[in-house]
């Protein structure tokens, strides 16, 4: 029971602090949420890399601190046509993009979306993605969705890159 009371707590205690602060002029300050979390699972340093094209790849890490397998299943954006989940292949020195159902993780483990492995492939996408901005994505797991804010680095990022970050 505590654990419900926990969590409905994390929740209220959310969902009491605006997101955008005012400044005294009365201008909106929107900072990227580096954590985004649901019934456990935290989402973490989600970045994407800058781009002009119409595609982009997602990448976080996804931490399942709950005591059942959570699954994902890909993700929605308004900043794309369409959001789904790929795994990265790199058989023949190039780089292919794999479509994949969904990704199970289990209790107490983590699953590192990474430019090496998987991503959140946006395609579609409705403008340039350029070093510094930030686009929500909303990712879908079997037991909802998560809001993240995702971090655009440089064109040929390799991960995120923890500047200014305090954690």
């Amino acid at each position: 029971m505590l654990v419900k009371f926990a969590a409905s707590f994390a929740l209220l205690a959310s969902l009491s602090v605006p997101a955008l602060s005012e400044d005294a002029a009365g201008h909106h300050h929107h900072e990227a949420e580096h954590v985004s979390e649901l019934g456990g699972v935290r989402i973490v340093h989600a970045w994407t890399r800058a781009t002009d094209g119409k595609d982009a790849l997602v990448f976080f890490e996804l931490e399942n601190g709950s005591d059942k397998t959570v699954t994902l299943l890909g993700g929605e954006s308004e900043a794309a046509g369409a959001v789904a989940l790929v795994g990265i292949d790199f058989k023949g020195g190039e780089a292919k993009l794999v479509p994949l159902p969904q990704i199970p993780v289990k209790p107490g483990s983590e699953l590192h979306l990474d430019p090496e492995s998987v991503g959140l492939q946006l395609s579609g996408l409705t403008a340039p993605l350029h070093q510094g901005d930030v686009i929500e994505v909303e990712v879908e797991l079997d037991l909802g969705h998560l809001d993240v804010d995702v971090e655009v680095e440089a064109a040929g990022a390799k991960g995120h890159s923890h500047a200014g970050h305090s954690h």
